[in-house]
């Protein structure tokens, strides 16, 4: 089979005052075009990006140690030391351009801690597939990007496990899933079959999804249905407007009077010396499972702590009492300096607060300048907040640390 490929294609331009003469015979002799010889029955080129000959094989590794001294006011102060190892192995197989097989591990290995000092976790392990290229399909363990939100996402209602706010960029384990995805232009559709937890046909879960792009703006509408729920309906938007990206969730949950939504920004800076490379976030959410008695849900958290028995505020959502998330208004943000005035020196700070009953906590890191793969940092983070709150329960306290940690990928 031949194919005639065009090698070159020559734009002339005309400047006022200047004159550009070519002669082609010259550029390119007789040949402008030029036959190339395919084999018969070969992949496409753009097909042949997509395959590859042998199992892809690597991962990552890692080393950690930490040691903490805590201050507590009006109490002990104690001293903590930390070392685990890190591992994620990824196996990635492409034998031909409309099937891909993909799994993800990851191990950790906590040295200093006496019960179950090993964790191990299947993060990914899926199957992707296609029906005449329009059509996409990819079934088993996967990472399901849903919402858009950084810090909090009421709209991720797919993954196993929410985003903690002081590490929003770890890795999740993914849920067991047939997505089926239909692109259209700009547009996508999809339409999730979430297993997890499911020992019977009716509890398999549907989440339907679409997403529309307009300019800049990317706008998400999707659902949520399980036997035995209440219905949920979620909106995404994200935007941005010269370097300052926004982003805003929104979720519904039928038959009952909650609404969780939230919205933030990102913006970064930098100067054109590099002294100044800032980036910052910051997002608000509003959590309408929280309590509205703030006074009340202080109590219980009070007499959990000193182990009485709590007074009841609601019998049926007792059990589900944490000693986190009982709140209905948070505000997070985190500043990023890099390369602190141009030196290898970057530092972070991150704020958490829990408008409804007046807590937080702030933590600051110092990373210092990196040896090899070795990367030292220094930090402290404290906490504030009256007791009973959710950030300031146990009082007052104040926390130093140093810690080092190796990495790499394989």
């Amino acid at each position: 089979m031949r194919r005639t490929v065009l090698l070159a294609a020559l734009l002339v331009l005309m400047l006022t005052g200047t004159s550009w003469a070519f002669d082609f015979d010259d550029l390119f002799g007789e040949d402008l075009f030029v036959e190339l010889e395919m084999e018969e029955g070969a992949l496409a080129p753009e097909e042949a990006l997509l395959v590859q000959d042998r199992l892809d094989v690597g991962g990552s590794y890692s080393f950690n140690l930490r040691a903490s001294r805590t201050m507590v006011k009006d109490g002990d102060d104690s001293s903590k030391l930390d070392v685990s190892l890190g591992s994620q192995l990824y196996l990635d197989a492409r034998p031909d351009p409309n099937f891909r097989a993909f799994g993800k591990a990851g191990l950790k290995y906590n040295v200093t801690e006496d019960k179950d000092p090993l964790k191990v976790k299947l993060l990914e392990l899926f199957a992707d597939f296609n029906y005449d290229n329009r059509v996409f399909f990819r079934a088993g363990k996967q990472n399901v990007k849903w919402g858009v939100g950084y810090f909090f996402s009421p709209a991720d209602i797919v993954n196993i496990g929410r985003i903690d706010p002081l590490d929003p960029e770890a890795e999740r384990e993914g849920s067991v899933a047939l997505k089926i995805h239909y692109p259209k232009g700009s547009n996508n559709y999809y339409l999730y079959t979430l297993f997890d937890g499911v020992k019977e046909a009716k509890q398999i879960a549907l989440a339907p999804k679409m997403e529309f792009v307009v300019g800049k703006t990317e706008v998400g509408l999707g659902g949520f249905y399980q036997h035995g729920k209440h219905p949920m309906l979620m909106a995404t938007v994200s935007s941005s407007f010269g370097e300052v990206g926004f982003f805003g969730e929104a979720v519904l949950n039928f038959g009952s009077e909650f609404l969780q939504a939230t919205a933030g920004g990102m913006y970064r800076y930098t100067d054109s010396e590099g002294r100044l490379d800032l980036a910052g976030t910051l997002q608000y959410y509003f959590n309408g499972e929280g309590y509205a008695d703030q006074e009340g849900i202080k109590k219980v958290r009070q007499a959990l702590i000193n182990e009485e028995l709590p007074p009841v505020i609601n019998p049926q959502k007792l059990g589900s009492v944490a000693l986190v998330g009982s709140g209905r208004h948070y505000l997070a943000g985190a500043v990023n300096w890099n390369r602190i005035l141009g030196s290898k020196f970057s530092a972070s700070v991150f704020v958490q607060a829990n408008l409804s009953d007046g807590s937080g906590l702030i933590h600051g890191t110092l990373r210092l300048p990196a040896l090899s793969k070795l990367q030292p940092s220094v930090g402290v983070s404290t906490n504030f907040g009256a007791p009973g709150t959710e950030f300031g329960a146990v009082g007052r306290s104040t926390a130093v640390f140093a810690a080092v940690s190796i990495g790499g990928s394989f």
